[in-house]
């Protein structure tokens, strides 16, 4: 990919909307950018370190179930990752307009329209549900405030501050996972219109239609739309790693304290709603992480089914250049990965869906 400008140059149609992007895309044209970021993971790291402080001092810990008190941990462990991401993204942020200016370029050729009109409808549907993720935090923080300190210590003042803060800190999550969304929406968007162009030909069929030509232009955008995916899968390596990290864990925990016998009936309810958003949370972010994936192979398929129109009037040039788009495709290696190290596809799930409800079912018997 060639060198690019260091700030974006987008317009209306291709401007982020999420919270992260709005900010990394105005980091060299906006000081308060720079202020807000560094301020909210200052916040995040003191806020972790503090609350564990909380939970460790045997004095005002208000947690003696294990598997709830390690549960607590494990969230003020993600908190901690999520500041530390922040600034991994402040440093890192000319990665994701490498891939802003990339995708730009891309879809500016010839390909503006079917991408343009994919991302607003999709952004739509990920603004309703961002909405609703909100409101279900809001619920979910109320009632372990609850759980936690208005029905042992009755209400405080002081308690005020402390449930707008755990409610300000549990929604800060959603900022990624809404900014996590938008960048799998803008990796799809690229593919679409490839998969158009290719429906189109394989409907035509007809020798007037210079296959070569435009079958060479899908190949160099598509071979263009994978060095931006992996640009884009290198700048979210780690935020990837921790949303998986934590959203799965949580889920295990959640599991473990429904399974476990000594939770109370509150504590219970609590655990089976934290344990359903959460895994809807997976489950909405994993269907856009595999999609880009799945829409990749989807080109593979629609190239073999259009190798078979090929025969002896079409020229060597263009049997070339079918079998070179097939070779391509064929790998399978397009999308994001798992810590760079596994794709994020069909059979990862299915392993990660195994591994997690096994641990599930076994953490009642290892945490006492």
């Amino acid at each position: 990919m060639d060198a690019i400008e260091s700030t974006h140059n987008g317009n209306g149609q291709h401007e982020p909307i999420s919270i992260l992007g709005y900010l990394l895309v105005r980091i060299n044209k906006n000081v308060s950018s720079k202020i807000i970021i560094w301020v909210c993971s200052a916040l995040m790291i003191f806020k972790t370190f503090y609350r564990l402080y909380s939970i460790f001092d045997p004095t005002i810990s208000l947690y003696d179930d294990n598997i709830v008190k390690y549960e607590k941990i494990y969230n003020q462990l993600y908190a901690l990752s999520l500041g530390l991401i922040l600034l991994n993204f402040y440093m890192d942020y000319s990665m994701y307009i490498k891939y802003l200016n990339a995708y730009k370029r891309i879809v500016k050729n010839g390909f503006d329209i079917d991408s343009t009109e994919y991302v607003e409808k999709q952004l739509k549907i990920n603004r309703l549900f961002i909405k609703l993720a909100f409101i279900c935090e809001l619920a979910i923080t109320g009632y372990n405030n609850y759980l936690n300190y208005y029905r042992k210590l009755g209400f405080r003042s002081e308690m005020i501050f402390l449930s707008v803060t755990a409610c300000i800190t549990q929604c800060s999550s959603l900022i990624f996972v809404q900014f996590i969304i938008e960048c799998c929406i803008y990796c799809q968007s690229s593919f679409i219109p490839l998969n158009n162009s290719l429906d189109i030909i394989i409907r035509q069929n007809e020798r007037s239609i210079d296959i070569n030509r435009i079958a060479k232009l899908i190949r160099l955008s598509y071979d263009k739309t994978t060095e931006s995916i992996r640009c884009m899968d290198k700048f979210l390596t780690f935020v990837l790693f921790a949303f998986y990290s934590y959203y799965i864990g949580h889920c295990i925990f959640a599991f473990g304290i429904i399974l476990s016998y000594a939770s109370s009936f509150y504590f219970l309810s609590f655990a089976v709603l934290r344990f359903l958003v959460d895994a809807f949370y997976l489950f909405w972010v994993t269907y856009h992480l595999v999609r880009v994936n799945q829409l990749s192979i989807q080109m593979f398929d629609k190239v073999y089914r259009l190798s078979f129109s090929l025969d002896s009037s079409h020229t060597i040039a263009t049997m070339n250049e079918i079998n070179l788009f097939l070779l391509r495709t064929n790998r399978n290696d397009v999308g994001f990965t798992f810590a760079g190290l596994c794709m994020v596809s069909p059979s990862f799930v299915s392993s990660l869906a195994t591994i997690s409800l096994t641990l599930g079912l076994a953490l009642p018997s290892f945490i006492k």
